[in-house]
């Protein structure tokens, strides 16, 4: 179980790789110290590039900045949420967000967005506030593996494509190598 105060493991691979996560988790600890929390079953699914800045894995990366938010956002002792993750797959960023993407088209009614739209205002946001949900592990893994359908995938690159073309936040184009325009690492 990942913590805020753990560090990513290094990663082989470039930032500006066309290579992402699709990824599922559970929020720990959570409803032991916001009450409107407890009962439920937090999980978020999440996009992430492989490699982040500096070699790092770009899904523990996300789960600890993440963990770091939430606690911030809650004055939660540092370290006192746990993120488990529950699944995971690999692919360009297209193929990774367009499962992401269906997943919470497909799953707004679990989607918590409410309790953490606060967040998206605070000093330092919490990543991806609108991709929490509440419900039971069993069914959230049954609904990522059912994103990663083709037919699924492309109804979520269709969302991707109107994001990107409105400017809407969270659908990053992959990257281009810096090698190629002259910059350095």
């Amino acid at each position: 179980m990942l913590k805020s105060t753990h560090s990513p493991n290094s990663i082989d691979g470039s930032p500006f790789d066309d290579f992402g996560f699709n990824y599922l988790w559970k929020l720990h600890g959570l409803g032991k110290h916001v009450p409107a929390f407890r009962n439920m079953t937090i999980i978020k699914n999440g996009f992430a590039k492989y490699c982040r800045a500096g070699g790092f894995s770009g899904v523990e990366s996300r789960l600890i900045e993440t963990l770091r938010n939430i606690e911030e956002c809650h004055n939660i002792p540092e370290g006192a949420l746990g993120a488990e993750l529950l699944a995971l797959t690999t692919g360009t960023f297209d193929e990774t967000l367009s499962s992401e993407q269906y997943f919470h088209k497909a799953n707004k009614k679990y989607r918590l967005a409410g309790l953490f739209q606060d967040l998206k205002d605070s000093k330092k946001p919490v990543g991806g506030h609108s991709e929490f949900f509440n419900m039971p592990i069993k069914l959230a893994k049954v609904k990522f593996a059912n994103a990663h359908r083709k037919a699924n995938r492309q109804i979520g690159l269709e969302i991707v494509n109107w994001k990107r073309e409105k400017g809407i936040h969270g659908c990053p184009l992959p990257l281009e190598n810096p090698e190629e325009k002259g910059y350095a690492l």
